[in-house]
């Protein structure tokens, strides 16, 4: 620990006097004789420490690279998200870069999946917390950017918010609720519908209802015929809500009402550019062959595609 300390003051000395590059290329010099020695805790503590310096001097270009060092770290010392220290210590240091910062969408990919790898727990998709810090952050993106870029970082943030914790929920809706009003001349299930075809393909029925809740919440008027609201001008909005309960139960007692369901607002989901989400559910579910089985291909396949590109 007393080598670590001398390291960290004499990387402090050279920040001090403002040779940013000096003592980022030294860190990453000793660093690399602690991995090739396989002290991979020194190495560590000493990137994360680093790390810390830099992004107080705001020099973020090189904390990133530091932090991407660490996640190789882990990754040579199989270390798996299971350890929640090595997990948070990621985590605290990625939420201290700025919200647009370039490296963000790198940091991800590799943080990602490194946090599929040797594990029992995290599914497939990778870390829930993992995915809320980076779906929080690109949803929060500087507002400068240009409307086709927004575009662009919101469909990446919403992957990750869709994969996310219970705490992505309201950072999700409360934008598509953001989106709604800013087009109150659209029926709001335009938006909702994303969440509820999202979370439904990765078969998250507590987060659809917990999404159809919270934006339902926003929409005014309608009328309450059993367990939804009615809306005479909003049909694509029924529809959810009425898809939402189909979802919920026994698929040998409910294909009959997707089929139903299905059959009666068709004509409603092609407007909206919809149907072959929906007739995917109506597989994925029901096991029901409706519509171009080509076209659907993998819905949820076809979502996660950039997730690690």
């Amino acid at each position: 620990m007393d080598k670590l300390s001398r390291t960290i003051q004499r990387f402090q000395a050279k920040i001090d006097s403002g040779s940013f590059y000096e003592a980022h290329q030294t860190l990453r010099t000793i660093t690399n004789r602690y991995v090739k020695s396989k002290q991979y805790k020194e190495a560590r503590d000493l990137l994360y420490q680093g790390t810390t310096i830099l992004i107080k001097n705001k020099e973020y270009a090189s904390a990133s690279d530091l932090i991407n060092y660490l996640i190789n770290i882990y990754e040579e010392e199989q270390i798996t998200i299971e350890d929640k220290d090595s997990k948070f210590r990621l985590i605290e240091l990625i939420e201290k870069l700025p919200n647009n910062d370039p490296s963000l969408n790198d940091l991800a990919k590799n943080s990602i999946s490194w946090s599929t790898k040797n594990n029992s727990i995290c599914n497939k998709f990778g870390d829930p917390d993992l995915h809320h810090l980076f779906g929080s952050k690109f949803l929060e993106t500087d507002d400068s950017i240009d409307e086709e870029n927004k575009v662009k970082v919101f469909a990446i943030a919403e992957l990750h918010l869709v994969l996310g914790t219970s705490q992505s929920i309201p950072l999700y809706i409360n934008y598509l609720i953001r989106c709604s009003k800013a087009n109150s001349d659209v029926d709001p299930g335009v938006f909702l519908s994303r969440a509820i075809i999202n979370y439904s393909y990765l078969k998250n029925i507590n987060f659809v209802k917990e999404s159809q809740e919270l934006f339902l919440k926003s929409v005014e008027g309608g009328e309450e015929m059993g367990s939804i609201r009615f809306f005479e001008q909003f049909p694509l909005l029924n529809f959810l809500q009425l898809l939402v309960l189909t979802l919920q139960v026994e698929p040998s007692t409910n294909s009959a009402k997707f089929t139903k369901l299905y059959s009666q607002y068709k004509s409603i989901l092609e407007k909206y550019e919809i149907l072959s989400s929906i007739e995917y559910l109506g597989s994925l579910y029901f096991n029901l062959k409706i519509g171009n089985q080509n076209q659907q291909s993998n819905m949820l396949a076809n979502f996660m595609s950039g997730l690690f590109k």
